[in-house]
């Protein structure tokens, strides 16, 4: 057992081979009650000491196929709408003003949570002396959708303020745990990459981060009047379900229900339509490029190939351009007919050429790096190509889910993960990479294979 003392309490944790782990810590109050459909409040006080020794509950979601895929064993989650916890994993020594890593875990916004085994990080606190912080934050319509079209009372982009929340408290406690609160890194994959890319547009939030590091996700948000939208259109989905619009009186499977409601009118996407995303608000008011923060790009040789994995599960190509267009790329149903054209303009109209274009105009004004990772095993059934997610599994040194899909020959994929957790740590530490910084004359990225 360890305990860390801090101004709002003292916090018992665990200690396991060098590593101490403080899991389900409050960041936040409740938001349950008069707080359900309102922005994070944060807390700062807890009864003292506060045992941090087992995972809290996560956010309620639908079922996530993948988290299963990414794990080495099979494990449940307990899911409750009092969910705002955070963890965070240190080496056990006296070592102070350590750089501090925030991730951001990705899922379309609907799925996800800051204890799935892909993002616990205890190889990366073994071989970097930094200090990783996860955490929860609401999905879905809970964290999404515009609960001020229902009431004047409530809030949107509710789970963009836990992040918030989640950055303020870090920034008022980690130093109490040895790290820095001016050296903190923001990393997030797939949807966390585009939480964090909303953040760098909050004035009020910028101050709590150093650096960040976008993995395979650039954000796209949602108008004010498509929020209005997506908020009538659930209303109207709950009339027909429930027969009346008393949000106040929707248990969360209800909600789950709705949502499964929502994304079956729509039609399907594979997970490529962002049926809740962060609304754009007058809280963004800081233009991207404005901002004088390091950043890391990261995409993966194969994005698509995660949502299109055969011919079997390819969308037909009449729905596969409706749901491109709504991100603004316009393609001909005779061009994307097979799975892998479908494949190819995900990784390349959906992934890439957004990443490229917000780097054209980012590094101008900020030093940004770029990096690509290409490792698979070709003709593996679970690794034939470099897709969308797969790198995460390098980045926290992840061997054992390797293992766990007959990877048998890990001393080439060790040595990689090293190498990446490295990378990873130094940019922490210095806010640089050890390869040229993207340019207009310089734009081929780092390749990690």
């Amino acid at each position: 057992m360890v305990i860390v003392k801090t101004a709002g309490g003292a916090i018992e944790g665990t200690t396991s081979d060098g590593i101490d782990c403080f899991l389900g810590i409050p960041y936040a109050h409740a938001p349950i009650g008069s707080m359900r459909f309102k922005h994070a409040q944060l807390k700062t006080s807890w009864s003292s000491p506060y045992q941090a020794m087992r995972v809290q509950a996560i956010p309620p979601q639908p079922q996530n196929k993948l988290e299963t895929f990414f794990s080495s064993t099979p494990r449940s989650f307990v899911q409750d709408e009092d969910c705002l916890y955070l963890n965070i994993w240190r080496q056990a020594n006296d070592n102070y003003l350590k750089p501090v890593i925030i991730y951001f875990y990705g899922g379309g916004f609907i799925n996800g949570h800051g204890t799935a085994e892909l993002y616990t990080p205890e190889h990366i606190v073994a071989q970097e002396d930094v200090i990783v912080v996860t955490f929860n934050y609401r999905l879905g319509a809970l964290g999404y959708l515009d609960w001020s079209y229902f009431n004047a009372n409530y809030d949107k982009n509710n789970g963009l303020s836990d992040q918030l929340a989640a950055l303020k408290w870090v920034h008022t406690f980690i130093d109490s745990f040895g790290g820095d609160p001016n050296n903190v890194t923001l990393m997030g994959q797939s949807a966390g990459s585009m939480s964090i890319m909303a953040l760098m547009q909050m004035p009020h939030a910028v101050t709590y981060f150093k650096q960040v590091i976008l993995l395979s996700g650039t954000l796209k948000l949602d108008s004010a009047d498509v929020g209005t939208t997506k908020a009538r259109h659930f209303e109207q989905l709950m009339e027909q379900r429930y027969g009346h619009h008393d949000i106040t009186l929707l248990h969360s499977s209800q909600l789950l229900q709705l949502m499964d409601d929502d994304e079956q009118a729509r039609g399907k996407s594979k997970g490529l339509e962002l049926i809740y995303a962060p609304i754009a608000t007058s809280d963004m008011s800081l233009p991207l490029q404005n901002n004088r923060k390091p950043m890391l790009v990261c995409t993966t040789h194969d994005e698509g190939d995660i949502y299109i994995t055969g011919e079997e599960h390819k969308l037909t190509p009449r729905r596969f351009t409706e749901v491109m267009a709504l991100y603004d790329i316009y393609v001909k149903p005779h061009d994307v007919q097979s799975a892998v054209q479908q494949s190819q303009i995900i990784t390349y109209s959906y992934f890439l050429a957004p990443a490229l274009h917000f780097l054209k105009h980012f590094s101008t004004t900020n030093q940004a790096w770029l990096a690509r990772f290409d490792w698979c095993i070709p003709l593996h059934h679970d690794y034939g190509s470099a897709y969308h997610i797969l790198d995460v599994i390098f980045w926290f040194g992840k061997m054992d889910i390797l293992a766990a899909h007959q990877v048998s020959q890990l001393t080439h994929v060790r040595r990689l993960s090293r190498q990446m957790i490295r990378d990873l740590a130094q940019f922490a530490r210095t806010g640089t990479c050890h390869w040229q910084p993207y340019s207009a004359t310089h734009q081929q990225p780092y390749v990690y294979k």
